[in-house]
């Protein structure tokens, strides 16, 4: 049989269930045997002494000594004891070797690798491949297409949207309340959920999708409202057994977990407990970052890249693709994977420290308007470094080069010269791949076509963004902190070569941050950036073009002090007429939707100058677009859902010490009855900034009443600040707008 590899997942008993689409359309499911192992390595006397306790246990199906490879630079194979567990005991095995009164003397490896990936990775599978598949006598693989391939086909999949609306009720819990409507379709087409009670309507809604048969389930914020709602309800009308999305005949249940919040780069994030569907593919957009940045084809991409179930990829972070990516790839080359990394810091003294603890380089901005300006960037700066230089946890400080010929810019690091690393080895695929993709979408002549391939080459370009950050992340199965700072390390110092040699041909370095230049030259022209793209490249053997000609380009300063530039922080215009944008309210993801719309507004009528001159004329047309932005708030004719903030709760809601317009928010919710964690995002609205009583301040968007009800003072003020953000370099304050624009240049008092 023919087909693609649907989904894979853990099966009744020792077996996982292998999901195939059929070229004729047709979903088949096969059970295959499947026992996990897990390897203890230790000395040889307390190996055979575990393995004597081992073999008592019935949850220890095979027990037998193998020689792998322990850790990532180990040359020689070490004696380890293999464990076949049953499938659902691996911790019970690791707590009995836990109670073993030599625990200490053991490592344990291979011990929390997800069961579906395992068995992906053992049989070397990737989802949604295309294979032939035999299951007499024991099912067998046979691949039609490589994981290397770029222009693979896909079966059709049918995409439905699915969203569950409780019923308004009196009282604290009047979300708590039965469901008062039902939205599905499918393929874009609405189905109708209707019913004369909420029986009917669940029954209903499982009748609709077995009929319809989508392969694909879409919800907004599923994993943590949609889903479980729907199984609550279920349950409390007796139907539990009745609710049934996937195609295996198996009853959503409600989960019992709460999820979790976790830090990661000092942000707080909150993963609210998956609901998988079997045969199936469940997608909560809200709770997947890929499918949000590159849709369906970008998570099928990275699906296929690291060998994940497509429904787990979608709920992973890019951190955890990139680990995912690593897994298949020691997996496959005999190394263990340890269960909990042990590997600490070299000890450094405190002036070494100082050294090698820096992030990449950065050449404060010169703030203001300027013209003649081009950016240039070296294409995937860290990876290409790490490739380039053989950089990853096992040859940085090897023991075995002491006296390497290329040593780490300032801190003096050995490199091996006697094998090739396994983090280059790691990005190999996703670089080439990635290059391909972008060639493609450059030659191909549809616009579907060119959206595909742009789509699967930023999937892949996340990944490169996070193998950097992991390589220093202290939970990363194989990350090393020498590793990380020597990647900062080689940046700086081609940073700095690229702006000698920029200097040299007679630029001026306007700004700077890891691996990009902003250089200045008068009457530039993009002739002259490739010119200065190719010297540079052939002086640092590093990839490195024109992003493109800037018509010009402004760097705001900070509010605090107009003399100090703000890193990262700019807005302009290419020749192309392209837009930039980084670091303003209109890319910040907390402004309100119309703030951010007023912002692009000016900014876009900006554009249309061509020099310092037309854009000081600009100004003054940008700021009617400004007035009649003022002017509607002030007239309340914007919905006040436009006006939402979106902020992310950095702890749970009842641990709060202040009033906070997010803390109160969450603290109403709460008595509405919805569960908030810390990570978790919230969408409020200022109904009374000034109010004695902290709860009529702000308004959950889900609790609004009153479509036009909000702080409209409160708001220009708001619309004042983002439009001074980007006018401050001309003296454009927020008093001087606001006279300008709204109390045209009388001192009154700004009106509602």
């Amino acid at each position: 049989m023919k087909g693609w590899l649907f989904d894979v997942y853990p099966g009744d008993g020792d077996q996982i269930t292998v999901c195939v689409k059929t070229v004729d359309g047709d979903i088949k499911f096969f059970n295959d045997d499947y026992s996990p192992a897990i390897y203890v390595y230790g000395g040889r006397k307390d190996l055979k002494t575990l393995k004597a306790i081992l073999e008592e246990d019935e949850n220890a199906k095979k027990l037998s000594f193998e020689r792998r490879r322990v850790k990532l630079g180990d040359s020689n194979r070490s004696k380890v004891l293999k464990v076949v567990c049953k499938m659902d005991k691996i911790f019970h095995i690791v707590q009995k070797i836990e109670k073993s009164g030599d625990y200490h003397n053991y490592e344990l490896y291979n011990v929390d690798i997800p069961q579906a990936q395992d068995y992906l990775h053992e049989n070397d599978l990737f989802p949604l491949e295309k294979i032939k598949i035999s299951a007499l006598p024991k099912i067998k693989f046979e691949p039609l297409e490589s994981a290397k391939s770029v222009r693979y086909d896909l079966p059709p999949l049918k995409i439905a949207n699915l969203s569950v609306k409780a019923k308004r009720l009196s009282g604290e819990k009047r979300f708590r309340g039965p469901i008062e409507k039902i939205n599905l379709s499918v393929d874009g087409k609405d189905i109708s959920i209707e019913g004369a009670n909420e029986t009917e309507r669940i029954i209903k809604l499982v009748k609709a999708i077995r009929k319809s048969d989508p392969d694909i389930i879409l919800t907004e914020g599923g994993d943590s409202w949609d889903l479980p709602y729907l199984a609550k309800r279920a349950k409390l009308n007796e139907i539990s057994n009745r609710l049934i999305l996937g195609r295996e005949p198996r009853p959503l249940r409600e989960r019992r977990s709460e999820g979790t919040s976790y830090f990661s780069y000092g942000r707080i994030y909150y993963k609210p407990p998956p609901h998988y569907l079997k045969g199936r593919i469940h997608v909560d957009v809200q709770n997947s970052f890929i499918y949000q940045k590159c849709g369906l084809q970008g998570l099928i991409e990275l699906s296929r890249m690291t060998r994940t179930p497509l429904q787990k990829t979608a709920r992973s972070s890019i951190g955890s693709a990139m680990t995912n990516l690593q897994l298949y790839w020691v997996q496959r080359n005999g190394i263990l994977i340890p269960w909990k990394k042990s590997e600490t810091e070299n000890f450094k003294s405190s002036l070494k420290l100082l050294e090698a603890d820096r992030g990449g380089f950065i050449y404060e901005p010169g703030t203001g308007f300027h013209k003649d300006v081009g950016e240039i960037d070296f294409a995937s700066f860290y990876p290409t470094l790490m490739k380039k230089h053989n950089l990853s946890p096992e040859t940085v400080l090897c023991d075995c080069c002491p006296e390497s010929k290329e040593k780490v810019p300032d801190l003096g690091y050995n490199i091996c010269e006697e094998r090739r690393g396994f983090i280059p080895q790691v990005l190999d695929p996703v670089l080439e791949k990635r290059r391909k993709y972008k060639k493609l979408a450059a030659e191909t002549r549809t616009e579907e076509g060119e959206d595909t391939y742009k789509k699967r080459q930023k999937a892949l370009k996340w990944i490169l963004v996070t193998c950097f950050g992991y390589l220093g992340y202290r939970n990363a199965k194989f990350g090393k902190i020498e590793a990380h700072e020597s990647v900062t390390s080689f940046a700086r110092k081609n940073l700095r070569k690229g702006a000698k040699i920029a200097e040299e041909e007679g630029f001026e370095i306007i700004h700077g941050i890891v691996d990009s230049l902003w250089v200045k030259k008068p009457k530039l022209n993009i002739s002259e950036l490739n010119s200065l793209c190719r010297k540079i490249k052939k002086e640092t053997k590093l990839p490195i073009s024109p992003e493109g000609k800037y018509r010009w380009i402004v760097f705001p300063p900070s509010k605090e002090n107009i003399r100090i530039p703000v890193v990262n922080r700019y807005y302009g215009v290419f020749e192309t007429g392209e837009l930039r944008m980084r670091g303003i309210a209109a890319r910040r993801s907390d402004t309100p939707k119309v703030l951010a719309e007023a912002q692009k507004g000016v900014i876009g009528k900006l554009s249309e100058a061509n020099d310092r001159g037309e854009f000081e004329e600009k100004i003054r047309e940008a700021l009617k677009l400004v007035e009649s932005y003022a002017n509607r708030i002030r007239k309340k004719t914007i919905r006040a859902e436009k006006l939402a903030i979106g902020r992310k709760l950095s702890r749970d809601p009842g641990s709060y010490k202040k009033n906070v317009k997010s803390a109160i928010a969450a603290e109403q919710l709460e008595e509405a009855g919805f569960e908030l964690h810390a990570g978790q995002r919230i969408r409020y609205v200022v109904t009374n900034a000034d109010a004695k009583n902290s709860h009529h301040r702000v308004r959950p968007v889900q609790l609004l009443k009153r479509k036009k009800k909000y702080d409209s003072r409160w708001y220009v003020e708001k619309l004042l600040e983002t439009v001074e953000e980007i006018l401050l370099p001309f003296n454009y304050t927020k008093d001087k707008i606001k006279s300008e624009i709204l109390e045209k240049g009388k001192q009154e008092k700004l009106k509602p």
